[in-house]
């Protein structure tokens, strides 16, 4: 962490990053020096900036630190058009999480990373890591394919020109499966992996401590793994990292997508389907959030229409 806390503004986002990071808790000046390797001195000019712009708050009693409700509207603004979309979601999400006993997400693409923007639920088994706002997913196969349902060909091709190292006609193919199931079904999951894990927690220390120059060879295991699945009739059980469903804008277009994640037991693919029908139940109960029209055949096969390896 030392390395992130030499330049004044990195200090500033170390600093708001490490209390993102624990939403509800409080600090001391001490803590927050001890935790961020930033002497006491140079941080309380910074503390009291941010409290005095309402980014933090400073109890008058015990001086802990805390975030600020200024926050709040930034991170509404930084939503834009879909913070609509979050507000008529919320109550659906929060029904299919205690349903389910599982984490209910909606997430969305900004520049490389998939984000999470939206969360409900507190399942009794945590597997999968997420924050909210965390760049914990680069949107770069085969992470991603939720995204791809309604995008021409060339912008598929572009996600999978984003792989780190490039991909070998195997990885491709299985990435374009899971690209066509999803446009048949409207439904994409994916198994629960080690590789996975590890990679969550690279990314999740990832302006602090984490080495970049593992995160290829990470990502590269997990394409070649029966990571994104391929098959719903799938019969042997499975502990999934989540099934999604696509939320499209007025226009038809992918904007979001819905996830459910951190479910409690295994599911094998039909399984899998009845979980994202419920999904797509609560959203057609939602004014304003659109499910993803029916596939022809234009787009059925991503695999007969990307001009890389089968």
């Amino acid at each position: 962490m030392a390395g992130a806390t030499s330049n004044p503004t990195k200090r500033v986002v170390a600093l708001l990053n490490f209390l993102a990071r624990r939403p509800g808790r409080s600090y001391s000046l001490s803590d927050l020096s001890r935790e961020l390797t930033i002497s006491k001195s140079t941080l309380h000019p910074l503390v009291e900036t941010l409290a005095e712009a309402g980014y933090l708050m400073r109890d008058e009693s015990s001086r802990l630190i805390r975030l600020g409700p200024v926050l709040t509207g930034i991170g509404a603004a930084a939503l834009g058009h879909r913070a609509h979309m979050v507000d008529s979601l919320r109550p659906a999400m929060e029904v299919l999480a205690h349903d389910l006993d599982a984490h209910c997400l909606v997430s969305a693409v900004f520049d490389d990373w998939i984000v999470p923007i939206a969360a409900a639920g507190e399942p009794s088994r945590v597997t999968t890591l997420f924050r909210l706002g965390a760049r914990a997913n680069p949107f770069a196969p085969p992470l991603g394919v939720l995204f791809l349902a309604s995008k021409p060909m060339s912008e598929v091709q572009d996600w999978l020109d984003r792989a780190q190292p490039p991909m070998d006609p195997a990885e491709i193919e299985l990435a374009l499966s899971a690209v066509d199931l999803l446009r048949t079904t409207g439904v994409a999951a994916a198994s629960r992996l080690d590789v996975k894990a590890r990679i969550e927690k690279a990314l999740d220390d990832y302006a602090t401590v984490a080495d970049e120059s593992q995160l290829p060879d990470m990502m590269r295991e997990l394409r070649r793994s029966q990571y994104a699945f391929t098959d719903f009739s799938r019969l042997d059980r499975v502990e999934v990292d989540w099934i999604g469903i696509p939320l499209c804008d007025e226009r038809g277009r992918v904007d979001a997508a819905l996830v459910v994640l951190n479910l409690p037991d295994r599911r094998n693919g039909p399984e899998m389907l009845e979980i994202a029908t419920r999904m797509k139940d609560a959203v057609r109960a939602v004014p304003g959030v659109r499910l993803l029209a029916g596939t022809d055949e234009r787009t059925v096969s991503a695999r007969q229409s990307v001009g890389r390896g089968a």
